[in-house]
């Protein structure tokens, strides 16, 4: 299960909200392999994550261009980037191929915590600046 700390925060009240409801998702996902839910189910969930994620990657993305974000264009290919192999797995597991779903619950967790930690703690400072907070 993951837990949201304080060191995944960006900042900014609203992507902080959208990380935690995106690492909900995650943890809904771990219970459904857990209780061996169906697979439509877990489709199901998968399906509400990447929803959700492209909502939130909107709401980062109008914020890039709003501030003129310096990294715009790659921060952008790695949430298309992102999206196109989530839905590819989730394609692979719906039409019923063998994936270890514990190995995309991983996937998801390291690239989730990663890209925080990483390339979302790049804008803040342009965030802040601009008086998002």
């Amino acid at each position: 299960m993951l837990l949201w700390d304080k060191k995944y925060s960006v900042g900014v009240k609203e992507i902080d909200s959208q990380h935690g409801k995106m690492i909900d998702y995650i943890n809904e996902l771990e219970n459904a392999m857990h209780a061996e839910d169906t697979r439509e189910t877990i489709v199901k969930v998968l399906n509400g994550l990447v929803t959700y994620t492209k909502e939130h990657f909107e709401t980062e993305e109008k914020y890039f261009r709003q501030f003129d974000y310096e990294d715009t264009e790659a921060h952008i290919s790695e949430h298309m980037n992102l999206i196109s192999d989530v839905d590819k797995l989730i394609y692979k597991f719906a039409i019923g191929e063998e994936l270890s779903l514990a190995s995309m619950l991983k996937f998801l967790e390291n690239w989730l915590l990663e890209h925080i930690l990483d390339s979302d703690k790049k804008y803040m400072a342009c965030f802040q600046s601009n008086g998002l907070s």
